[in-house]
């Protein structure tokens, strides 16, 4: 059974794997699927109709709008907010206060500046690594 905190307050009609971890006072909207290994940290807001893939970490006080679909090993670091009908790739990492538009795609690779507001500071990971 997924681990989740008394305090979280989960909707109607929402699948998570045992793996899953919701901390305290995280809201996760109705009809959303958490995929294994998915973290929803204290304070968090998961809007309604969101897809997470495996190995997602949503920190603390990140707003996530509705109809959101984020793909494996995504992390979405603290007071980030993303807006209604994103789509985020693989294994992207959205610093602490940064912003997505409603409707943005993010592709897989990406990371987003600290404080920024996509597509403004971003760079693919690609670029950080040596050949």
């Amino acid at each position: 059974m997924a681990d989740i905190d008394p305090s979280a307050v989960i909707g109607n009609n929402v699948t998570m794997q045992e793996s899953t971890v919701i901390e305290g006072d995280a809201h996760i909207g109705d009809n959303c699927n958490l995929d294994k290994r998915v973290v929803i940290e204290k304070h968090a807001t998961i809007g309604n109709g969101v897809k997470m893939g495996e190995h997602c970490v949503v920190e603390r006080h990140v707003n996530v709008g509705n109809d959101c679909i984020f793909g494996n090993e995504n992390v979405i670091e603290r007071n980030a907010t993303i807006g209604n009908g994103v789509k985020i790739g693989n294994d992207c990492v959205l610093e602490k206060e940064t912003k997505v538009p409603d409707g943005s795609e993010i592709p897989t690779g990406t990371v987003l500046s600290a404080g920024r507001t996509y597509p403004d500071g971003t760079t693919l990971k690609a670029k950080y690594f040596k050949k």
